[in-house]
């Protein structure tokens, strides 16, 4: 027989042992908070912040609330806060405490403000320390909607579906990048999923034709196309990605004439303005597993002679093996050289990964973007040789005008300032020139490296990113996924002082454009925020902004914010009358931005166009490769816009119209003169009486120069002859060549 203790206690002693048992149970206060984050309006008066309180005890238990020096908003000036305030629970009572905290309504235009308020010192409760920030985001109601101005109007001529994209939710087909022939009014279309190059009679823009499609796959898989005079050029990747691919040529109806090696991953074919080269930018991208990474390098292929002759030694393909011993410079300079194997570190020469290649007008310099190494490359044409790696930078978040919507976890589009850095990481890259002056402008959509033996992607909530404690006090506020916790960042950058914890938090891609000036590299503008402002304040498009791009699935606001935003992705310009003017095409949230370049320091933005359905997975997805086709070259006679849109296998063909009527070309065009002096010359510098763009032709009709926006043409290195300058507007000079 089991004996019970309490059987041989007095009364008073079983009663009091009951209670000492429920006094043990008893579990201590907890005082909570709704949420990591509120959003209030700036114009709502006050907000109201409710703390709620769970097993209450038999005293009252009280919490401080304290102001946080973290944050944009200022007490005083957006909100009223003079001290730390106390909120007492009364003893016993369940339920909630509200704080009441008067937010001021300024007149100022500004970004999404915020401020933190700490739980702290509980009495006779706890608050759990991860749980002790509350973010109070004030929206501004005072800053306007981007002002467009208008210049020009965009107007659909065509969306035309080269072919069906998806089987299922496998895409089949893809429109990625293309390239017109004015010569032949044809378009070539690289469909890089289908394997195969799409050729279309541009006519009529407004009722395009498939002309042929031709099956690439024999060659390899098909990354980018260029076009000149009849000339097709395809930058064709091996079926083994990392040996080396090649540059095949066709004739404009698809026939084969000849094919040359180049290097491993060619992701980019263009021609020069003068037409004597074709380049290719050779990524050179790493196996999943590492077991194999090609060195990135641009190959150059001289076509002077013509293409039905051309031989493997018409080719030079330069790499970077010479800057191998420069790693540590290159990273202190800011250029990202961070690939490999902990076991393996990739060498400079390896870790640079070509993307895109503009052209000098005079022909003789490259420019190339290495997008993950967040740089820029200067090739001298004139020697084959590599002349400089320059960084192009990144973003500060903190600053006023580079605010970002950094979660897709909040309702509200919340432009804000943050401790973010953001690596620009430009794709797309072109030249242009105003006043004689050489600009390089970019388009800083922003890539991660994500292999399987490799990434460097991680979230800013992950445990293995730890934020320094000192850098970030509110690193638990920062993780919450309404804050940062949702944002994609590296985890190759930011430790500052090599202690394993992170100092600084980068982020892909500038959400912007930026504007270098193309001689010494020197940031002359970026666009800061103003990408993300125009397409949220968009009267149509701001309901799905920052959407992705799916086809056959309805768009979701926001969710790409946790990315790269919109991810400007592809960038060119056009001169229109005395207008250069610079259009910037969005690959997620779809459409294309327009500006005047006129002065590079300070574009002006013109119109926003887009093309896509709100409610469905349908329109124009994707947009990625752009071609500007000025009213000379246009089968319209007025200018157009084309953008080739990768996941819908759609071109859209844009109309242009200015506000001051462009003149369509013939007889009755109105040009102003153009004169050249001196005229006639012996090889040097000829000054041309305005700036124009265009084309200088031999006596059989072949382009030797290209001019873009400029009053100088080089003539060093041309035969005496005799020249036609044919410009954009209408106008044709003679030039003798001695």
């Amino acid at each position: 027989m089991r004996l019970h203790l309490y059987a041989f206690l007095p009364a008073t002693a079983f009663l009091l042992s009951l209670g000492l048992g429920r006094a043990e149970a008893q579990t201590t206060p907890s005082i909570s908070r709704p949420s990591a984050t509120i959003t209030v309006a700036e114009n709502a008066g006050s907000v109201s912040i409710p703390l709620t309180i769970t097993n209450p005890g038999a005293a009252a238990s009280t919490v401080e609330v304290a102001v946080q020096t973290f944050g944009t908003a200022t007490a005083g000036q957006d909100f009223t806060y003079a001290a730390t305030q106390t909120v007492t629970f009364p003893a016993g009572a369940t339920g909630t405490q509200t704080l009441t905290i008067p937010i001021l309504d300024d007149a100022a235009a500004e970004d999404a403000e915020y401020f933190v308020v700490r739980l702290q010192n509980p009495t006779n409760a706890t608050v759990a320390a991860a749980s002790a920030d509350i973010l109070v985001y004030i929206r501004d109601n005072d800053t306007p909607a981007p002002t467009l101005n208008r210049g020009l109007t965009l107007s659909l001529l065509q969306s035309y579906q080269t072919a069906t994209p998806f089987e299922g939710t496998k895409q089949i087909n893809s429109a990625e990048i293309a390239a017109y022939d004015p010569t032949t009014k044809r378009l070539y279309v690289a469909n890089s999923v289908g394997g195969k190059l799409d050729i279309l009679n541009l006519a009529n823009p407004a009722a395009i034709v498939a002309v042929a499609s031709i099956d690439i796959k024999a060659y390899g898989g098909l990354n980018s196309v260029a076009v000149r005079n009849g000339v097709v050029a395809c930058a064709i990747e091996n079926t083994n990605p990392q040996a080396n691919g090649s540059v095949v040529f066709f004739d404009q109806n698809g026939a084969f004439v000849k094919q040359v090696t180049v290097g491993a991953m060619p992701d980019m074919v263009t021609f020069s303005p003068d037409g004597r080269l074709v380049l290719t930018a050779n990524e050179g991208e790493p196996k999943a597993d590492y077991t194999a990474d090609p060195e990135g390098s641009v190959s150059v292929i001289d076509i002077s002679g013509g293409v039905p002759g051309l031989a493997q030694t018409n080719v030079t393909t330069v790499g970077f093996t010479s800057y191998n011993d420069q790693a540590a410079q290159l990273r202190q300079q800011g250029i990202r050289i961070y690939g490999g194997l902990a076991a393996a570190p990739a060498t400079v020469a390896q870790d640079l990964e070509p993307e895109y290649i503009t052209v000098s007008a005079d022909s003789k310099t490259a420019y190339i973007s290495l997008q993950e190494n967040n740089a820029i490359a200067v090739l001298d044409l004139t020697t084959n040789q590599f002349t400089a790696l320059r960084p192009v930078g990144y973003q500060d978040h903190r600053q006023a005008g580079f605010s970002l919507d950094a979660s897709d976890r909040t309702q509200d589009i919340l432009l804000a300032n943050w401790p973010i850095r953001g690596m620009r990481q430009p794709d797309a890259i072109t030249t242009f020139e105003v006043g004689g002056t050489p600009y390089l402008l970019t388009a800083n959509e922003g890539d991660a490296r994500d292999y399987s033996a490799f990434s460097e992607q991680v979230r800013v909530s992950a445990n293995s990113y730890v934020l320094d404690p000192t850098a970030f006090p509110n690193a638990a506020l920062l993780k919450n996924e309404a804050v940062l916790g949702r944002l994609n960042v590296t985890n190759k950058l930011g430790d500052t002082d090599g202690d394993g914890d992170f100092d600084e938090i980068y982020a892909y891609g500038g959400r912007s454009f930026s504007i270098f000036n193309a001689s010494t590299g020197a940031l002359v503008h970026d666009s800061g925020n103003l990408l993300e402002r125009v397409t949220s304040a968009d009267a149509t498009y701001g309901a799905i902004f920052n959407a992705s791009n799916s086809y056959g699935e309805a768009p979701t606001r926001k969710n790409r914010s946790d990315d790269k935003g919109p991810e400007p992705e592809g960038v060119t310009t056009g001169r229109i009358g005395d207008t250069l003017y610079g259009f910037v095409s969005l690959e997620r949230v779809g459409g294309v931005a327009v500006f005047n370049l006129n002065n590079p320091a300070a574009p002006v933005l013109e119109q926003y166009i887009n093309n896509r359905s709100l409610t469905a997975g349908t329109g124009d997805l994707g947009p990625e490769g752009i071609v500007f086709v000025a009213a000379t070259d246009s089968p319209t006679g007025q200018p157009m816009l084309l953008l080739a849109n990768e996941v819908s296998s759609t071109i859209t063909a844009y109309g242009i119209q200015t506000a001051t009527p462009t003149p369509t070309r013939g007889p009755l065009t109105a040009t102003a003169a153009l004169q050249l002096y001196p005229n006639p010359t012996q090889g040097s510098t000829v000054r041309l009486s305005r700036a124009v763009s265009g084309t200088l032709l031999d006596l059989t009709g072949r382009p030797v120069r290209t001019l873009s926006a400029t009053d100088r043409l080089e003539t060093t290195g041309l035969a005496g002859g005799v020249y036609t300058l044919r410009t954009t507007d209408g106008a044709t000079s003679k030039l003798v060549v001695r």
